[in-house]
């Protein structure tokens, strides 16, 4: 595939003047574009819930079923830390010092996930070519899940729309135990050629999938007085439901009715703007909610993160209908939807490429 670029001479003043708002608001509020308070708050809660309930779980105070539980909120907690600190600290969000977000972001390792990985399939490539087939590999996670037109039509995906829901589930486990080790062995990511990762990149997959297996599956299975399948149990019920809340926010924002996915022509041209082109792609859900910008970090107002990702998410509330407006009185669309409404019609766009 040849080199994708955006036709910038398409470019409005859309995207100067909306900077220009933007700072004025940081200068108006007196503060900057890293985290607050807010976030240190949120890190206390999300990363303290999933160490007392590991630790609450290893005491054996409880029954299974109370320990059931636990490792729930061990699910759902160990998304909201990618969600709120790790994803923030790979934008640079979080400090001022790039150092202190690298290390930050090791915080994502030890729940599982490979951060590195994480970088080039993210930062790099969705955040530049979003949904963009070729470009944004995250429309190629899940391979028997259609989410572009563009993707070649296979037999099986006229039953996406059922089968769909169950694969979600087991989401953080594919992407921990399969996405991120495959990417490993590519030597050539979408429109990335010649990928040679570092032997320090290697030695910091394995050694973290194989720590977080340890404490997550193998110290329980030692330590506690029941049986290895209640364990094996809770290490599943744990993932499913970091799995579905996972899966709901990383899909809403692009996978629904609305948000465009151009093709690029054979030199690789997209003919838009980058800017222009973010609005298109992305739509916010429940925007308005400050519980679901709470927990997700921001991404519900997901405009927001896809036009401006090096700010932290604690801003995103409060920058949106300064970004809506602009993009308004610009002549650019502005998606937004309920989160009941995104989830309808987000199967009905899996409807919608369930036929050829």
């Amino acid at each position: 595939m040849p080199k994708l670029t955006f036709n910038q001479k398409k470019a409005s003043d859309f995207y100067p003047e909306l900077k220009r708002r933007v700072k004025a608001y940081f200068d108006e509020q007196q503060t900057d574009r890293f985290a607050n308070r807010e976030l240190l708050i949120k890190a206390l809660f999300f990363v303290g819930t999933y160490l007392v309930s590991y630790a609450l779980i290893l005491s054996q105070q409880f029954s299974p079923t109370v320990m059931l539980f636990l490792a729930i909120a061990m699910g759902l907690s160990g998304v909201c830390i990618v969600f709120n600190l790790v994803h923030d600290a790979s934008h640079q969000a979080v400090f001022r010092n790039r150092k202190l977000n690298k290390w930050l972001t090791y915080i994502g390792d030890f729940v599982g996930i490979n951060t590195y990985i994480w970088h080039i399939r993210h930062n790099i490539q969705h955040h530049t070519f979003t949904n963009i087939l070729g470009g944004d590999i995250i429309i190629e996670n899940v391979p028997i899940v259609r989410l572009s037109q563009h993707q070649p039509y296979k037999w099986f995906h006229r039953y996406q729309v059922f089968y769909a829901p169950v694969l979600y589930t087991f989401y953080t486990l594919f992407w921990m135990f399969f996405i991120d080790i495959k990417l490993f062995f590519k030597k050539e990511i979408c429109n990335l050629k010649d990928l040679n990762h570092p032997p320090r990149e290697w030695a910091i997959m394995w050694g973290s999938k194989v720590f977080y297996l340890l404490y997550a599956l193998v110290i329980p299975m030692l330590v506690l007085d029941i049986p290895n399948s209640w364990v094996v149990l809770g290490f599943f019920v744990m993932h499913f439901t970091a799995g579905i809340l996972l899966s709901t926010v990383a899909l809403l924002g692009h996978f629904v009715e609305g948000p465009s996915f151009p093709h690029p022509d054979e030199n690789g041209y997209i003919d838009n703007a980058w800017a222009d082109h973010e609005i298109e792609a992305t739509i916010d859900f429940a925007g308005s909610s400050k519980l679901a910008n709470w927990i997700t970090g921001g991404l519900n107002t997901h405009i927001a993160h896809h036009l401006f990702p090096q700010v932290c998410h604690v801003h995103y509330y409060n920058l949106t209908p300064i970004i809506r407006e602009t993009a308004l009185e610009y002549g650019l669309p502005y998606g937004e939807e309920s989160l009941p409404s995104a989830i309808r019609s987000h199967f009905r766009y899996l409807g919608r490429l369930s036929k050829s």
